[in-house]
């Protein structure tokens, strides 16, 4: 099978999440033993996800394309190195962590022509919208943990399925269906403008209702 074919069947709804982190295990700890080519392998593997973070951000960056690009590569490759491969969805947070890198860049592009005007400085035209750049945003300011963010973002964006994974958690599906529902209810307050509940109050809320 070429590369082109395995990403194929990687990208393919059908293939259950475990196949994903089989195949990406593999990839990192070649990558990690060998490096050279099959460092190369993997970015290709992740090319599809990579396009779509640096076409997303490209609209608001004001530098020069190929730095945004190179900062998404950059972080995908250090993440490459470090990432915890015993932890489920490992694709979609090597793409979390070349999103993050996207959004600091675009974000300080923006602060620098800010700076470096002397007219008034028009509102940034990041996506703020985006599903991403708001799970990434809830996380950096407190209102999502890390695992909270990967869980919402891996199952409402990525079309994993809530048993797929609790399978990978190890917990049940209606362990992680209720854990979800505490995060996206601090989510929503947040995006709302209103006190965001703890997760303290939510399970005695839950256990009252």
């Amino acid at each position: 099978m070429t590369v082109a074919e395995l990403r194929k069947t990687l990208l393919a709804k059908s293939t259950p999440l475990t196949v994903r982190d089989e195949v990406w295990g593999e990839l990192v700890r070649r990558s990690r033993s060998m490096a050279g080519a099959w460092t190369v392998v993997a970015v290709a593997m992740a090319m599809p996800a990579l396009k779509t973070i640096a076409a997303s951000f490209a609209r608001s960056f004001d530098g020069a394309v190929a730095d945004l690009d190179g900062e998404i590569v950059t972080a995908f490759l250090a993440h490459l190195a470090t990432i915890d491969i015993t932890r489920p969805a490992i694709l979609p947070r090597l793409r979390w962590a070349a999103f993050r890198a996207a959004e600091r860049t675009v974000a300080s592009e923006i602060d620098f022509v800010r700076h470096a005007s002397t007219h008034r400085s028009e509102p940034p035209r990041m996506p703020f919208g985006h599903e991403d750049l708001v799970l990434a945003r809830a996380e950096r300011e407190g209102v999502l943990t890390a695992a909270d963010a990967d869980l919402i973002g891996m199952t409402r964006l990525e079309g994993v399925a809530l048993v797929e994974a609790a399978e990978m958690l190890g917990v049940t599906a209606n362990a992680v269906k209720i854990r979800r529902q505490r995060a996206e209810a601090r989510l929503v307050a947040w995006l709302r403008g209103q006190p965001v509940p703890s997760k303290s109050a939510l399970v005695q809320s839950r256990g009252r209702a």
